[in-house]
């Protein structure tokens, strides 16, 4: 009996956690949503091509995050963390960059380092 509950318990729990990762859990959907994702943690979040017109990514953890032909034009990513991250082909006109923090990113100017520590 013990080990037909045992059963039953890890059959409940793997059916949970494949449910909350495949439904829940994608990095990219909320911030595609709205556009309003101040502080998400974006981390190797695949965004390449989307569009992400005057998105709100204040303070965003956008580390090792794919935007490569990304729309970003006029988006807020004032402070973000943005280290490994792929902006090749990125629209970047009129993006407000202020205090973030750039580390083996790379630019359409080319690979940043800055605020490599």
């Amino acid at each position: 009996m013990k080990k037909y509950i045992f059963a039953v318990f890890v059959v409940i729990l793997s059916v949970t956690c494949f449910a909350s990762y495949s439904f829940g859990i994608d990095k990219g959907k909320k911030l595609l949503a709205n556009s309003h994702c101040p502080r998400c943690d974006l981390r190797s979040a695949d965004l390449r091509s989307a569009d992400l017109r005057e998105a709100d990514l204040r303070g965003a953890f956008l580390i090792e995050a794919f935007l490569g032909e990304a729309d970003l034009r006029g988006a807020d990513l004032s402070r973000a963390i943005l280290r490994g991250a792929i902006l090749r082909g990125a629209d970047l006109s009129d993006v407000r960059l202020k205090g973030v923090i750039f580390c083996k990113t790379k630019t359409p100017w080319g690979l940043d380092n800055s605020g490599c520590k």
